[in-house]
């Protein structure tokens, strides 16, 4: 037996149904070939030592497909919760504190207002993670019977609106806050500035275009779109192709009981973009605000440099230097979260390389929300840290005033002693 095939008259019949152990007699090494990807995963649980590259489809099938359940390994699911509910109850907590902190001037109410936005970005993000972990454990090891269900389901639906709106709007709360920075450190006394009221009308934009992208192509779409059919994880992200031209290449299966058979196998002529909006936003537009940023904080580099070397630097430049500090931190790490993405969606648009299951599944779930989930940390380390190292500062200043003080007063009573005696 060196083929078997496994066809049947309505393709793609849900629910899927075959016993357990249907297939266990079957040896493992045998080509296989069926009508949905589906069977093969059948193959996996009852034949011992089956390999799916022997399994092949007749019809045109999606480059990610799972087996078993939507988080592949223990790992992928402890990330997904832990990082779900850092991002969540973090960013929770940063938007609370920002509600009851408002700070004085200006410049700080803006910087605060962008912070506060950035956070209710991020917080979604968590929403996001925690639907996807509460689809794993809801599906469960027969999620691969389940997944035309789910990706058409509006939990899912919901899933794609969140991933998109928090992290485009991210990128732009990044983008502004490094320009707000540039700036109020490169440019201090321009007129160019955000103002409180002009910073809400920028925010509000930021947010209706956030809202727009993630928000339309989800209802203008269907099930057999190229948005959900090929994400399991209801994000599109650019690094998977689809195939655009197919042609049927003849097969010959040999009848154990005489003669032979003939299959007609679909296979790939070219691969195109499977989602050209991922391309144009994680690719374009997201390589774009990372560039500006750069931009700016090369500035702000330069610029504190060159200030650093002046004598009488104004006191207050300080405060705007340790301010762009912890906002590079934050920065960074968006950075460093994205540009993995871009890279290699770079890469697999060209073909250079080919993103499987698990790179996808575990860019989906450490490297895409890891800026979500540290956001708040980091900015809260970061000013607990500058707050007790101007706490330092002055309780170190206190002993040199109270000196001077003390030293005032035995002046006064000496000279009051020594105007008593020549009297």
């Amino acid at each position: 037996l060196e083929h078997r095939v496994l066809t049947r008259n309505v393709e793609f019949v849900d629910p899927l149904l075959v016993e357990n152990g249907a297939f266990s007699a079957l040896p493992q090494d045998v080509k296989t070939v069926v009508d949905d990807y589906r069977l093969c995963c059948n193959f996996l649980g009852d034949i011992p030592g089956y390999k799916i590259a022997n399994c092949e489809t007749t019809q045109s099938q999606p480059p990610l497909n799972l087996c078993g359940s939507l988080m592949q390994n223990y790992g992928l699911r402890i990330c997904m919760w832990v990082l779900g509910m850092s991002a969540l109850l973090g960013n929770f907590g940063i938007i609370v504190w920002r509600f009851w902190h408002a700070e004085g001037s200006d410049v700080m109410r803006v910087h605060s207002f962008m912070v506060h936005n950035l956070a209710v970005s991020d917080f979604l993000m968590g929403v996001y993670m925690l639907i996807i972990a509460a689809a794993d454990i809801h599906y469960g090891d027969r999620y691969s019977y389940k997944s035309r269900e789910w990706r058409s389901s509006a939990p899912c639906k919901a899933a794609g609106i969140l991933s998109v709106l928090s992290s485009e709007a991210s990128v732009f709360f990044v983008t502004l806050i490094s320009i707000e920075c540039f700036l109020n450190l490169v440019f201090p006394f321009s007129r160019f500035k955000l103002r409180p009221s002009s910073a809400r009308i920028v925010v509000l934009a930021a947010w209706v275009v956030a809202v727009c992208l993630g928000v339309v192509p989800t209802l203008v779409v269907d099930l057999d779109s190229d948005v959900y059919g090929l994400s399991d994880v209801c994000i599109g992200l650019p690094l998977t192709t689809k195939a655009y031209g197919v042609q049927l290449q003849p097969s010959d299966i040999d009848n154990p009981f005489g003669g032979a058979d003939t299959l007609q196998i679909v296979s790939s002529t070219s691969q195109k973009p499977a989602w050209i909006l991922s391309i144009v936003l994680f690719l374009g537009v997201n390589s774009g605000c990372f560039l500006v940023v750069l931009a700016c904080y090369i500035s702000i580099f330069v610029k504190v440099k060159l200030s650093a070397r002046r004598v009488g630097t104004a006191a207050h430049r300080e405060r705007d230097v340790i301010l762009a500090v912890k906002m590079a931190l934050i920065v960074g790490t968006d950075f460093a979260c994205w540009m993995p993405v871009i890279i290699l969606g770079i890469l697999s648009q060209t073909g250079a390389v080919q993103v499987g299951v698990e790179v996808y599944s575990w860019i989906v779930v450490l490297v895409l929300p890891i800026n979500s989930s540290l956001n708040p940390y980091l900015y809260t380390i970061y000013s607990a840290i500058t707050e007790r190292r101007q706490n330092t500062k002055q309780s170190s200043q206190k002993p040199l005033t109270n000196s001077k003080a003390k030293s005032k007063s035995i002046e006064t009573v000496n000279s009051f002693l020594s105007d008593k005696n020549s009297n």
